[in-house]
């Protein structure tokens, strides 16, 4: 045979073996199902539950390759150490090293909160404890509880750190100035336990830690408990074999049982913010905007610190925490205000400054904004919004002619005057006074020239057209009250109407045993029933330094879901237990 016939050959059989692999490689299964398997642990050295533990460090040995994942957060130790512990990796190892000098016949427990994850998947170690003593004994006692949102009765989102101290121990700022004898965290339903802690007599915090130093900060959300809770033993684990040496089973507890609900703390914000002024400037010339970290009470009071200096027109937000500010010159580039509250007293120096985008100087004509939509609902009032404020003298001008109105639908005239909110010093809001007819069509025509602002400037003509709503696209629901499960020294009951989102919708205070909530668009809403222990309206936070818990609230417990044009009846047991949420 040739040389060449033999390349050939050899050619023509090396592509026969390397068709298949091709043809092969397109038919690869796919790797069969994604490893969702924790690692688990195989062995502890020292063995998990040391007494007379003298050890520098101690390893924890699992079935596969593990990493560490973000330990400040994942791993916590109780009692606290002063210097915190090493975390490394040494083969299928977790390697911790302990800095701290330990203190005598102290039992330290090492809680793994999803900090170790496996290598290739990042499969995460749910909980894991491990605890020894320096001491002859490992304490055994237990405190569990439930950490909830004082408003929703729901797990906070954020992290939530539990604290206790003892008994004897505790004095009003000890958890803004010591660290706590034991800490814990919550988990996602907002559960927490304190394991292997002394016999003996606590109080519990919860708050959470911003800057991780187990003390309670400044607008840090917290809970505590009026009461004093007592340890109890720890169940027994469900495996109560004998241990042998670095047995697995011993590492790794049964998992706790549900916390009693005697033991929950309602978290709420600490309490309301110093109240100071947060921002105050000229917007342009003449008016100026001065917000507050908190609401205004109905008692404050702003003026020129001279008495010669200008006349000031103001108008509040419904926050009341944003105060506008009109002079009575209208190109004031410069002053001096004192504003005074309940817990403020401020002096303010202001001075204009143009900046980019702003006009210098404010405008020369009154132009009047209308807040009416397109489409009006057909209970509610036509409302009017002016840039600055009227002339208190010059609104004899806004009379029962100030606004014509054309019915769209048989082209009849009519007029009718504006009227202005009462109580409001700058007069910037007010409401056509109007009453349409359900699906009716307007046109409301305000004429140029109707009256003047504070600096002389007449109104811009307005014109708007807006459609009437129909009642039929609005549904109600009556809401039948019984409040015997309601301790009446919580004091009255506000009932709020929420939306899918939680926010309020409306609120009432049942008369005659029954609320009506009217006026509804279809959707989704629950109920919920706010103890109004100071009588102020609305849902009031706990303060601890004020020994003041949140106040009380109640939920329906089931969504009601309303349709158009339906007016839904309901029952409600304000406080009995089907009525939790």
């Amino acid at each position: 045979m040739r040389r060449g016939t033999t390349s050939i050959l050899l050619l023509t059989a090396l592509a026969a073996l390397l068709l298949p692999v091709g043809c092969a490689k397109q038919g690869y299964p796919s790797g069969g199902p994604r490893d969702v398997t924790p690692p688990k642990v195989t062995a502890t050295t020292p063995e998990n539950g040391t007494a007379n533990f003298s050890a520098k460090e101690f390893r924890i040995a699992f079935d596969e390759y593990v990493v560490i994942k973000d330990a400040e957060n994942n791993i916590l130790v109780s009692p606290p150490m002063k210097h915190k512990p090493e975390y490394g990796t040494r083969g299928h190892s977790v390697v911790v090293k302990i800095t701290d000098t330990l203190r005598e016949n102290t039992t330290y427990l090492f809680q793994f909160k999803g900090g170790i994850v496996d290598f290739n998947e990042g499969n995460p170690l749910p909980s894991f404890e491990y605890v020894f003593s320096t001491g002859g004994t490992i304490d055994s006692m237990t405190l569990r509880g439930v950490v909830l949102d004082a408003l929703t009765l729901q797990p906070r989102k954020e992290a939530v750190t539990v604290t206790a101290y003892a008994e004897d121990s505790v004095y009003d700022s000890i958890v803004a100035l010591e660290q706590p004898i034991y800490m814990t965290r919550c988990d996602a339903k907002g559960r927490f336990s304190f394991n292997h802690i002394r016999e003996g007599r606590y109080r519990l915090f919860a708050f959470e830690d911003g800057d991780k130093n187990l003390r309670l900060g400044a607008n840090e959300a917290m809970a505590f408990l009026d009461s004093v809770l007592t340890a109890e033993p720890m169940p027994v684990p469900v495996d109560t074999t004998a241990r042998a040496a670095n047995d697995s089973s011993a590492a790794q507890p049964a998992a706790a049982p549900l916390p009693p609900t005697k033991h929950q703390l309602r978290v709420s914000l600490l309490a309301k913010e110093t109240q100071r002024v947060d921002k105050s400037a000229f917007l342009h010339r003449g008016r100026i905007e001065i917000v507050t970290k908190q609401p205004l009470s109905d008692r404050y009071s702003l003026r020129p610190l001279e008495e010669s200096d200008e006349i000031l027109y103001t108008s509040l937000n419904a926050r009341r925490d944003t105060l506008s500010v009109w002079t009575g010159y209208e190109m004031c580039d410069s002053l001096v205000l004192v504003l005074n509250d309940t817990l403020l007293s401020d002096t303010l120096h202001l001075q204009y400054r143009q900046r980019a985008g702003r006009p210098a100087t404010p405008s020369n004509s009154l132009s009047v904004k209308s807040l009416v939509a397109s489409k009006h609902p057909y209970f509610d009032t036509l409302r009017l919004l002016l840039p600055t404020p009227l002339d208190p003298d010059g609104t004899a001008s806004w009379a029962d002619t100030a606004v014509r109105v054309l019915d769209l639908a048989d082209s009849s005239i009519s007029y009718c005057p504006v009227r202005w909110e009462e109580g409001v010093p700058a007069r910037c809001r007010g409401y056509i006074a109007f009453a349409g007819k359900p699906g009716g069509k307007y046109r409301f025509t305000l004429a140029a020239g109707c009256c003047r602002d504070i600096y002389g400037h007449p109104n811009d003509s307005l014109a708007v057209v807006t459609e009437y709503t129909l009642p039929s696209l609005y549904g109600s629901i009556s809401v039948a009250l019984t409040t015997a499960d309601v301790d009446p020294q919580e004091g009255p009951l506000l009932i709020q109407l929420l939306s899918e989102k939680g926010d309020i919708v409306q609120q009432q205070t049942p008369a005659g045993g029954k609320v009506t909530f009217q006026h509804l668009k279809e959707g989704k809403y629950t109920l919920r029933a706010v103890a109004d222990r100071d009588g102020d309206g609305q849902w009031t936070p706990g303060d601890y330094w004020q020994h003041r818990q949140p106040e009380e609230v109640y939920y329906l417990g089931k969504t009601l879901e309303l349709r158009e044009n339906w007016d839904m009846e309901e029952k409600w047991a304000v406080g009995a237990p089907s009525a939790g949420k």
